[in-house]
């Protein structure tokens, strides 16, 4: 936490029109042990081993109060301590999860600052908290529930409230920028998923926007601890957004097109494609109407262009939305998928491409 003081829908492949709202994190090449090592925790892939001493279980415990993701709240341990328990910041914050006095006195449930248990237990609790506190903002303004929270805690909530946001400060927004990362490439993105390996993916690549900025990830949107959440609260894909007019959407990879559609609901227009091997599917959506640049059974080459990136439905302002699956559908728009290869399930699209370079 900061240490000085100032004053978070349904796939489209499920149901058409409905955008993202279970966790798969694909990775490269995880060994068995890792493999042994990964755990469902809030619907969200965390892999245990990653963390020291053997307390990725107190983690993934700690992360089910919260209502967090467990790869984001070790990421942010790794941030506050570096695993140290027994470090102590100039201003007094102490522990593994460096509590201040004062919080910790609200949080710690009378334990040890200083034990690991406790310590992990209590950033729970109080990530629980923040959750609750910050929620109405992030649905109020489209926020990412789990970047106000992570500022909460660096800056305090009061910060992020007055500035109705990630306050302006630079170690704030760095301190959210790193944890974010690091939950994805480390505690993350090494669990096995689908069977979809990053090195397997041949061929080109290119970014499903270019000249974008990525302003959304995938991931759990949570509600407050003990609250009904019918349905879940779940970011399925990634969003990007380009400055000024609307930026060209173009294939990520060489697929063939199984839908190019106008469709009149909040998903506007939207593009399919499975890529040549059957083995990914990519869908696009908030594109601009009449911006089509492709039709069904078309075969295209990555970075040729689909259409024009949109603002459908208003959700969030111009932005793509951008998911991938795997496996390939007969039919996205009727959910329905090949036998021959199994069920076809939503992935997160960063570590992919990630690993071919393009983001």
């Amino acid at each position: 936490m900061r240490k000085v003081l100032f004053v978070l829908a349904l796939p489209i492949l499920v149901v058409i029109g409905l955008v993202g709202v279970a966790l798969i994190s694909v990775g490269g090449n995880a060994s068995p042990a890792q493999a042994a090592a990964c755990v469902n925790v809030n619907g969200t892939t965390f892999n245990e081993k990653e963390v020291p001493n053997g307390w990725g279980p107190l983690v993934s415990k700690a992360a089910g109060v919260a209502g967090v993701p467990a790869s984001v709240l070790a990421a942010q341990l790794e941030a506050e301590s570096n695993w140290n328990p027994n470090v102590t910041s100039p201003v007094g914050a102490s522990g593994l999860a460096q509590f201040m006095p004062g919080t910790w006195a609200t949080y710690g449930q009378g334990g040890d600052v200083r034990n690991p248990a406790h310590a992990i237990a209590a950033q729970g609790r109080y990530m629980a908290a923040l959750v609750k506190q910050l929620l109405p903002l992030a649905k109020a303004s489209n926020q990412d529930i789990i970047k106000l929270v992570l500022a909460g805690y660096n800056a305090g909530p009061g910060a992020v409230e007055i500035h109705t946001g990630i306050p302006p400060y630079a170690e704030t927004r760095a301190y959210v920028d790193k944890i974010m990362d690091t939950a994805q490439t480390k505690y993350g993105e090494s669990c096995p998923a689908s069977g979809v390996e990053i090195g397997a993916l041949t061929g080109k690549w290119s970014h499903p926007l270019p000249g974008s900025t990525f302003t959304s990830g995938y991931g759990p949107r949570p509600t407050p601890p003990g609250t009904l959440n019918i349905g879940g609260n779940f970011h399925y894909g990634i969003d990007f957004s380009t400055p000024g007019a609307g930026g060209t959407v173009v294939a990520v990879m060489d697929m063939k097109i199984v839908i190019a559609h106008e469709l009149q609901s909040s998903s506007g227009t939207w593009v399919a494609g499975v890529s040549l091997d059957g083995r990914l599917t990519a869908t696009y959506s908030h594109m601009a109407a009449g911006s089509l640049r492709v039709k069904e059974g078309d075969t295209v080459s990555a970075g040729t262009p689909l259409g024009t990136e949109g603002e459908t439905g208003n959700v969030a302002g111009r932005h793509l939305h951008f998911e991938m699956y795997s496996g390939a559908p007969v039919d996205p728009r009727l959910g329905a998928v090949d036998p021959k290869l199994g069920e076809v399930k939503p992935i997160d699209p960063t570590p992919i491409l990630k690993g071919k370079g393009v983001l």
